[in-house]
Parts: C-alpha cells; sequence; structure tokens
C-alpha cells in the first residue's frame, strides 16, 4: 500500500505519496490554481499501480467527496495525532502520508454518507449547543438567517461547494431556462480555479456569497484562521465579481458562538438553511427533489450543492423542484430578499411579540 497525503497551501492543492518504507514514490506535488478533479485525476493513476490511502485533515473538507466518489479509501488526521497546521494551509501532505503510514489505525476512515466530519456527532452537537444564544441574537438582529418570515411565498435555493466547471454551467442552464435567481456560497479554492464560472454566475443575475477558501470545519480554527478564510475568499471574490460578499454559509453549518461572534463583528451576515435533502450522499434524484419539496415553507432557504463531488442527481432533481413549487404559488428569491430591511422590522417585532 501506498500512502498519500492531500492538503493544501495558499492558492494550491498539495500532493505527497510515501511507500511502506516512508519513500517519495514521486516528488511531492503543489498544484497551482487547478480544480480538485486534477487532484483526483493524478491520485487514480497511482491507484492504479498500487492501493492507496489518501489522508486528509479537517481544513480540507470538500476534496473527501471527490476521492471517496471515486473509489479512495479517504482517512481523516485529528489534532490529536498530527502537529499544528501552516499559516494559511492544511498540514504538510508529507506529514499527512507519513501519519499514514506509521498511525494508520488511529485515523478515522471517512464514511462517504457522512463526510469529513465522520465521528465527530456528539463535538458538533456540543459546538451547536453552545451558539444557540448567540445565534438567536443574531437572527433578531438581522445578522443570521435559516429562514425567512412565513407570511410571504418567497423561498431561496442556495447552492454551496462550487464553482464546478460541469455541474455549475449546466446547472445555471437550467436556472436561466426557468428564469429563476439562486444564491451561489463559493469556496476560495475553487473558484481561483475557474473564475469565469464565477463569472457567469453574477453576470446571469445572481447572488455571490462566501463558503471559505478550504470547506474547514471552523470551530477547530482560531479567531485568526476564520477570519483569514473569509477574507481570502472574498478578495478572491470580489477580484471577479466587483463586490465584496457580505453573505457567509458555514461549511457544514459548522458554528460555536465565538464563531458567530467573529463573524459578525467582520461585518458578515451568516446563512443557514431549513431545507436540506442530504444531496452530497446521492440518495437520488427523485428522493432529492421529493425531500426539497416535501419540506420547503414560505421563507425556506433550500440548501443543495453545486460542487464537491457529482452533483448530477442534484441537477436532474432542479426541474421538478422548480415547476412544483411554483405551481405551488412559491417565488424565488436571492437570500438577501429575505433578510430586506421590511422583512427584518417584522421579525424583530415578532420575535417582541412572542416574548
Amino acid at each position: 500500500m501506498w500512502y498519500a497525503g492531500v492538503g493544501w497551501d495558499g492558492g494550491a492543492y498539495e500532493l505527497a505519496v510515501l511507500d511502506p518504507a516512508g519513500a517519495h514514490v514521486v516528488a511531492p506535488l503543489r498544484l497551482e490554481t487547478v480544480g480538485v478533479r486534477d487532484v483526483v485525476a493524478r491520485l487514480l493513476r497511482l491507484a492504479e499501480r498500487e492501493p492507496l490511502m489518501c489522508v486528509i485533515d479537517n481544513t480540507n473538507g470538500v476534496v473527501d467527496g471527490h476521492l471517496t466518489a471515486a473509489g479512495l479509501d479517504v482517512y481523516r488526521a485529528d489534532g490529536d495525532v498530527a502537529p499544528p497546521r501552516r499559516a494559511f494551509g492544511s498540514l504538510d501532505p508529507v506529514v499527512l502520508a507519513e501519519r499514514g503510514r506509521t498511525r494508520g489505525s488511529s485515523l478515522t476512515r471517512i464514511a462517504p454518507d457522512s463526510g469529513t466530519l465522520t465521528g465527530l456527532d456528539r463535538r458538533i452537537e456540543d459546538d451547536l449547543d453552545s451558539a444557540a444564544l448567540v445565534e438567536a441574537e443574531q437572527v433578531a438582529s438581522g445578522r443570521c438567517l435559516a429562514h425567512g418570515r412565513r407570511v410571504r411565498p418567497k423561498v431561496a435555493l442556495t447552492f454551496d461547494d462550487g464553482p464546478d466547471p460541469d455541474h455549475t454551467p449546466r446547472l445555471l442552464d437550467l436556472l436561466r431556462h426557468y428564469h429563476v435567481p439562486a444564491t451561489f456560497f463559493c469556496l476560495g479554492l475553487h473558484a481561483a480555479a475557474h473564475p469565469h464560472v464565477v463569472a457567469r454566475i453574477a453576470e446571469e443575475g445572481h447572488s455571490v456569497g462566501n463558503h471559505t477558501w478550504s470547506h474547514p470545519y471552523l470551530p477547530d480554527l482560531t479567531r485568526q484562521e476564520v477570519l483569514a478564510q473569509v477574507d481570502r475568499t472574498a478578495e478572491v471574490l470580489a477580484g471577479i465579481t466587483g463586490e465584496v460578499p457580505t453573505l457567509f454559509r458555514p461549511p457544514f453549518g459548522g458554528r460555536n458562538a465565538d464563531v458567530l461572534t467573529w463573524l459578525a463583528e467582520h461585518g458578515q451576515t451568516t446563512v443557514l438553511w431549513d431545507v436540506e435533502a442530504a444531496d452530497w450522499a446521492l440518495p437520488g434524484a427523485s428522493a432529492i427533489a421529493h425531500q426539497v419539496i416535501g419540506d420547503t415553507d414560505f421563507g425556506s432557504v433550500v440548501l443543495l450543492h453545486d460542487g464537491g463531488g457529482d452533483r448530477s442527481q442534484t441537477i436532474e432533481a432542479i426541474p421538478l423542484i422548480l415547476e412544483t413549487l411554483m405551481v405551488s404559488g412559491c417565488r424565488f428569491v436571492p437570500v438577501e430578499d429575505l433578510i430586506d430591511a421590511d422583512e427584518q422590522k417584522e421579525r424583530v417585532a415578532s420575535s417582541w411579540t412572542s416574548a
């Protein structure tokens, strides 16, 4: 077996592959401004020669979907079995590969149906509990949104983890056909690799939001690391669209009290969701469509994905979702239309009345 460390540093993905003796199978690679599919293609070529154990850390939370979908075995190196991260990057890929080689039994194998956060259910629950009070305060003040008010037939369709050079354009074709605006929460690494796709998103009237640089689990990061993820992504997106995004979606919805506070202090509005079909788990187009249709209400924020793996099922589900919800009277709007000034006044008044 060979051991592949998959990391990132600034605007590049990085790969290192070791044999059982710790020797480099190939020289460590730094892949500047390339898409994640190029990383997967290289690993698949290596896997044709020898079985691979691919090792990531929890700052690289979108690569695992591509790797597992390609049939590769993926493991996560946690903080207790790894040294500190680099200033703006993951663990060094050589270190990740070495952890696989020498301490593979202590790593967490990534399950395709739970992704990078496999085995962290209790930790996530504790973080969400700690966020509850701050989250409620931010919802009342307009700094956090899970859904809009239920009195108007507005629905926000949102997509995470792109841009993807294949799936996002296909999705944009559908949205243009149906004259539906959406909100795309983009990853900095992907936006840097595919700026033309981001440009098309903006040019066709959709909103562009910030989804971090590398899709980390934010509660595991320091304040400086969180804000670096936000700022580097904002810089790339602003360079493409001409606008600095202020809508922010935390990867995995991962948040605690500190993360929400840091984001608000940094001028970000945290956008969550109230409808999610787990399309990343590839349950089938029909299952995705019926889950969204059944759960959507006036004011809903619907979470789907245009990147992070094979999104063919999501794209196939879109026509049924749009046509059914339109017939039911829903009007699709960008996320910011659910948090405009009038709606926010009503939300705050409602919260005082219910109190």
